[in-house]
């Protein structure tokens, strides 16, 4: 059991590196020209279009991927036995952390792309909720029920 819940916490913690990892390449990409800096700036349509898409996203994927994981945990996993648990949460984490993700690098993107601050925003938006998702051996215990006998 203690092997099984390392290694979750062991995929969930690089899950979670990549995640921060994603948006410091596409920030290194864009400050070094490699990403078309700008190329949309002067089309008003495609920056409307690139702040709408990134605010419904923001809109959508933040609320769903907080509060959708607690809801499944409640109504879902609760009820399983540990093992088909754990691989149901690390699936449920992993999803809600690439839902974050999506949020995150189409803002990213977008902002390089038509220089939107409307954008940027969006993103921090994504970044701040992740660290409510910070992946660790306690929460995975208490999330799980998981009691730990400390004798």
């Amino acid at each position: 059991m203690e092997e099984k819940i390392k290694k979750m916490n062991s995929l969930l913690s690089k899950c979670y590196i990549v995640f921060w990892l994603l948006p410091i390449l596409i920030v290194i990409l864009g400050e070094c020209n490699w990403i078309p800096t700008g190329n949309n700036a002067a089309d008003v349509r495609a920056t409307y279009y690139y702040e709408v898409v990134g605010i419904l996203l923001t809109a959508a994927l933040v609320p769903v991927s907080l509060k959708l994981f607690h809801w499944t945990m409640v109504k879902k996993i609760d009820t399983l036995s540990f093992p088909e648990a754990l691989r149901k949460y690390g699936i449920i984490s992993i999803l809600r952390i690439g839902l974050l993700a999506l949020v995150v690098v189409f803002n990213f993107l977008a902002y390089y792309l038509a220089l939107s601050t409307t954008c940027i925003l969006c993103s921090c938006i994504g970044l701040v909720a992740s660290l409510f998702c910070i992946p660790s051996d306690r929460r995975l215990r208490e999330e799980l029920h998981i009691t730990t006998d400390t004798k």
